[in-house]
């Protein structure tokens, strides 16, 4: 078994994710980094005025993105410090994760925590999980995201 497990309860693998890797967060600070260098607010304000009349929103948009980071995977709380309902289930019920109830792929908690963004992901995720077993999947299986369904 892994060390660390980067599955959430509901079949999101967290070692891959944005939030996770910082990937989006350190290159917002990276553009952030090379505007504030070159002063590029003058550039902006003095040469296209009419084009960047929303720098201002621009820089406070970059500013929220390089705080988009995860430090931990649900399964890594401890207490009642989650509100997530489908980590709440699995917990309550003693379930590693959602694939361990039979019509996981149409549970209403699972949908309404992941959404459209990460419902298609998660549920390809447990259905492999169950086929190959965790060990199996985790060590050679694919990690399905958003992005790549």
């Amino acid at each position: 078994m892994a060390e660390k497990i980067d599955l959430g309860y509901c079949g999101l693998y967290c070692g891959d994710c944005l939030g996770r890797t910082g990937v989006i967060a350190d290159a917002a600070r990276k553009f952030l980094d090379v505007l504030d260098e070159y002063e590029f607010e003058k550039t902006a304000t003095s040469v296209f005025p009419v084009e960047l009349s929303g720098y201002d929103d621009l820089i406070d948009m970059l500013m929220f993105m390089e705080n988009l980071r995860c430090n931990r995977v649900c399964r890594e709380i401890d207490g009642g410090e989650s509100q997530c309902i489908v980590r709440e289930c699995c917990v309550e019920s003693g379930d590693f994760a959602c694939n361990s109830c039979e019509g996981f792929e149409d549970c209403e908690k699972l949908q309404s925590v992941l959404g459209r963004l990460h419902h298609e992901a998660c549920v390809r995720n447990l259905r492999d999980i169950n086929e190959m077993g965790f060990e199996k999947w985790f060590t050679e299986g694919k990690k399905h995201h958003y992005w790549d369904v």
